[in-house]
């Protein structure tokens, strides 16, 4: 399989003990970022062995059958279940393949790769870069930080295989304008602004 991606949102993750604010911290993010345009995503993890499918339930009986992913779609939303635990790398993956987003807040995030902001006073986990204590502007200001250095990094990243190919400067620039061109000579495609390729054979 090989896989392009062009513009990688920035992620971070949100920690701290039960009943300390985490939850109220990202709406109040999430409420900020989007009303200045960025498109945001968020992610709730958890140790527990939880789940929001209901014993009894159809979607539950179509698990229960062999269904590998169940999709429970009504009027008002779409769900998509799929019955196994995914790590933090995964997940953002899937988040890339359902849209384009510029920011992941994730709430209960332990992944040592992902930029942290801690909320109370629990034990500081590895690459925690802020500690909220209602100093909301400070943290909105680390963030933005990050983006900024996500942005000017690499945008443009290719998967074989499963595994990440480093490119440097130029085999990225001439990737993706040959990519870019190609594309906007289709029927349809105007201000591309970001793309994903899947080749499977």
């Amino acid at each position: 399989m090989l896989s392009l991606f062009m513009s990688t949102p920035t992620v971070f993750g949100i920690y701290g003990d039960s009943d300390t604010g985490k939850t109220t911290l990202i709406v109040k993010l999430v409420t900020h970022f989007t009303k200045e345009g960025v498109r945001v995503a968020t992610v709730k993890q958890t140790k527990k062995s939880l789940s929001l499918d209901t014993e009894g339930k159809d979607t539950w009986r179509h698990h229960g059958a062999g269904s590998h992913l169940v999709v429970f779609s009504s009027a008002c939303e779409t769900d998509f279940l799929f019955h196994q635990a995914m790590n933090t790398s995964d997940i953002l993956q899937k988040i890339k393949e359902f849209g384009s987003y510029d920011l992941v807040f994730i709430e209960g995030a332990d992944d040592p790769t992902i930029p942290k902001i801690q909320v109370g006073a629990s034990e500081i986990r590895k690459n925690t870069i802020a500690q909220y204590k209602n100093n909301f502007n400070d943290v909105v200001n680390v963030i933005k930080k990050g983006i900024k250095i996500e942005q000017s990094s690499q945008q443009l990243r290719v998967i074989v295989n499963g595994k990440n190919v480093q490119l440097t400067e130029f085999p990225e620039h001439i990737i993706t304008n040959t990519i870019m061109a190609m594309l906007a000579s289709l029927k349809g495609v105007q201000n591309i602004s970001e793309f994903t390729i899947q080749l499977m054979r």
